[in-house]
């Protein structure tokens, strides 16, 4: 799929990332990731997030479960629902950077875990009544995903003022490591069964981590407004960083390629594979919770190898071999007879779309002014996920058409051009020129 004339480039590459994993195995004699917990700030913010996690892995599958039995199985509405938690979240991105770049990072994250909070609670009292109907969940979702759209770009933008520079890479493959060690494997394989005894007692669980992420922020130092011009407005705020994004083009090519990537892949995979599971290859719900426990081991296990390596010299094109290996991994659901060939997709795809995001989070981090960090974030938040809504929808009766075999075969070959594209792009990728030829920085 990829022209002759790119062929020098690509082996070269290929070179570069094995050079670049061999260098993750390496042991070295200070681990950044032990550095990183020297510093109280970051290590009070990943421990509250490591726990708010688990209670979002437990969630997840007692959602779905939840879903599924309140709409008589109807993968559609399912769809529907992950769509209504996404979709203000997409909404409001833009204007939730505005306001990160307005007001303290650290308070904005303390009042979207105590909203998430409290908004768990009453669905737990909900379901404990026996008075949740599906349109209730709905806007329960609706509701989850407005607070999502402050806490993503916050986080994002919270980070280098806590974290030395040197140690960015570590801190940004931390969280995924934490999000998939306690979010995505121990998590689920716990809400499994939670949720088969009760749900409302799964997503108490959810609720109390909320609790204790809320209160790791409150011991955090304060954290100061970050620097704007006071004669913008909210508007001009956010135009700023829309500008910012569409003029920088190693930016905004890759927030296209990963739009459709997430809308019609990733995004779909963790309610099209539930169903498969459950209603065609007939397994017991308790396999749901297998299932988020195996993505979120191969994740914590990417997680774990990116915190201590720092970022490649081609930052643009490992970035993208790792999310094409990843994306072309959905192919094995074309084949797959039983859950040990299912689990092979998420087990693939998890540590590559780590190693990708790690290097994605650095380089955001390191290359975009410090007082448009939020903005951009939020940008790269919603153009990233801006038709993921859509994507579940479009995903779910497609699937419902073609079956889930042909729909990840036909979508995980048509994503993947994007990132072939941008691996050759001679253009997108001067971003790393100076990086890869030091000499082009000396003085003349």
């Amino acid at each position: 799929m990829i022209r002759n004339d790119a062929s020098v480039a690509n082996v070269r590459d290929v070179s570069v990332v094995t050079t670049h994993l061999a260098y993750c195995g390496a042991v070295k004699k200070k681990l950044a990731l032990v550095q990183l917990f020297k510093h109280r700030e970051p290590a009070l913010l990943v421990s509250g997030q490591s726990v708010s996690n688990f209670g979002d892995g437990v969630a997840l599958v007692a959602l779905a479960l939840l879903v599924l039995e309140t709409t008589h199985h109807s993968v559609t509405k399912l769809a529907w629902f992950a769509a209504a938690r996404m979709t203000p979240l997409v909404i409001f991105l833009l204007i939730g950077g505005a306001i990160v770049d307005r007001f303290s990072r650290r308070l904005l994250l303390l009042i979207s875990d105590g909203a998430r909070a409290v908004l768990t609670a009453a669905l737990v009292v909900m379901i404990a009544t026996g008075a949740l109907r599906y349109w209730e969940l709905i806007i329960f979702s609706i509701l989850f995903g407005s607070f999502d759209a402050v806490f993503y770009p916050a986080i994002s933008a919270l980070t280098p003022e806590i974290v030395p520079e040197d140690l960015l890479p570590a801190m940004n493959a931390v969280r995924p490591l934490s999000f998939n060690l306690m979010g995505g494997m121990l998590g689920p394989a716990v809400g499994g069964f939670l949720a088969a005894f009760s749900t409302s007692l799964a997503m108490g669980v959810d609720c109390a981590t909320f609790v204790v992420s809320f209160l790791a922020l409150s011991f955090m130092k304060p954290t100061p407004r970050p620097d704007r011009d006071v004669a913008n407005s909210m508007l001009d705020d956010i135009k700023e960083g829309i500008r910012y994004v569409r003029q920088t083009r190693w930016l905004w090519t890759t927030l296209v390629a990963v739009a459709m990537v997430n809308a019609f892949l990733f995004s779909p995979m963790f309610v099209l594979l539930p169903y498969f599971l459950l209603y065609k290859l007939h397994y017991a719900k308790y396999y749901l919770g297998f299932l988020g426990a195996a993505s979120g081991a191969a994740g914590a296990l990417g997680g774990l190898v990116a915190a201590n390596i720092g970022s490649p010299k081609r930052r643009i094109r490992i970035m993208w071999v790792y999310w094409t290996i990843g994306t072309l991994s959905a192919l094995v659901i074309g084949i797959a007879t039983n859950f040990w060939e299912v689990i092979i997709f998420p087990i693939v795809a998890s540590p590559m779309m780590v190693f990708g995001n790690v290097i994605w989070e650095s380089m955001m981090q390191s290359e975009v002014p410090r007082e448009l960090l939020g903005r951009a974030s939020s940008v790269d938040w919603f153009v990233s996920l801006g038709i993921a809504p859509l994507g579940l929808v479009i995903a779910g009766e497609i699937a419902n058409y073609v079956g889930v075999r042909t729909y990840f075969v036909a979508f995980g070959v048509i994503c993947v051009l994007p990132g072939l594209y941008i691996l050759k792009s001679k253009r997108i990728n001067e971003i790393d020129k100076k990086r890869v030829n030091p000499a082009l920085t000396a003085e003349p």
